[in-house]
């Protein structure tokens, strides 16, 4: 279902990384007020933080204001980093999702969209986005795709010499 509104570019998600997003949550929740401090803290430049942190929103994981950790977002904290209950969460919040409804519903699904794809629906539905960025934007959701999916161990060990 195409979105029945233009979106705006910062409704476009563009981390890449959610164990980033998963830092700067985690830097909120122990204090940190502003993004210098969120830098300082987690390591991630100024630039990136302002990603994760709009990321963050999208998700559900920081109320509007951008400083108040949600319940979503305190689960999320609740959980160790990398797990498998980490992903089901993550997974959830992207299934939920307002933009990733509108713009990528199959993004979960077990045949991924392309990257063309993707773009071509941003680009369409976003207002003042330029294609390349739109193509950006495509490159964060099927990151996020790779990072939520179950990992799937490898079909035959690997033997001591090979």
């Amino acid at each position: 279902m195409p979105p029945t509104r233009l979106l705006r570019s910062a409704e476009i998600p563009q981390a890449d990384s959610l164990a980033n997003v998963r830092r700067v949550l985690e830097a909120l929740s122990g204090g940190a007020t502003a993004n210098e401090q969120i830098s300082e803290q987690t390591g991630i430049s100024l630039r990136h933080v302002g990603y994760a942190l709009a990321a963050a929103r999208v998700l559900g994981f920081l109320g509007e204001d951008g400083a108040a950790v949600t319940p979503a977002g305190r689960a999320l904290l609740g959980v160790p980093p990398g797990s498998p209950d980490e992903r089901a969460l993550l997974r959830r919040a992207i299934a939920a999702c307002l933009v990733v409804k509108e713009i990528a519903p199959d993004l979960l699904e077990p045949a991924a969209p392309t990257r063309e794809a993707l773009a071509r629906r941003i680009y369409r539905f976003t207002a003042g986005l330029g294609k390349e960025t739109a193509r950006r934007r495509a490159q964060t959701l099927l990151a996020w795709r790779t990072q939520v999916l179950e990992q799937q161990l490898p079909l035959f060990a690997k033997r001591p010499g090979r």
